[in-house]
């Protein structure tokens, strides 16, 4: 049972009750900001690839809104159409989300491609390199 606060909300969107995913799901779904380092205290340094797996394809993307306070993340709160329990608008706040996380996907594809001729020019530089500083231990032995 997935309870009231889980109206309108996909199944597969939920993770399993009592795993860590489900737990801070739960904090979020309460409505109010949660303090970074409440997330932190709560589930430890890593708590982050919990919220990546919130907010990724796995629990088809709920919508974390990040609240900065001198350029760093300070606190978190659950995109309101969640917690509505109205399935229309949640799907709208998952296809933003979705939108948003595939446009980063992206955009690192496309900065990754850019670099692959200077990557690899790299790459031949450093072998050479490598090779050269080897070369009088490798006639030495010869």
């Amino acid at each position: 049972m997935t309870g009231f606060k889980y109206q309108g909300i996909p199944t597969e969107a939920i993770p399993a009750s009592g795993t860590p995913a489900r737990r801070m799901l739960d904090l979020y779904m309460s409505g109010n900001e949660i303090k970074e380092q409440l997330l932190c205290d709560e589930f430890g340094r890593n708590y982050r690839s919990l919220q990546q797996r919130l907010k990724g394809d796995r629990f088809l993307h709920w919508n974390l809104i990040s609240i900065l306070e001198d350029g760093e993340i300070d606190r978190r709160y659950m995109d309101p159409r969640h917690l509505l329990g109205d399935r229309y608008l949640d799907s709208i706040a998952r296809a933003e989300r979705k939108k948003e996380l595939k446009a980063d996907s992206h955009k690192e594809a496309m900065t990754g491609a850019s670099r692959v001729g200077s990557a690899f020019e790299d790459f031949i530089e450093a072998s050479q390199y490598l090779d050269d500083l080897k070369k009088p231990i490798k006639e030495a032995t010869q």
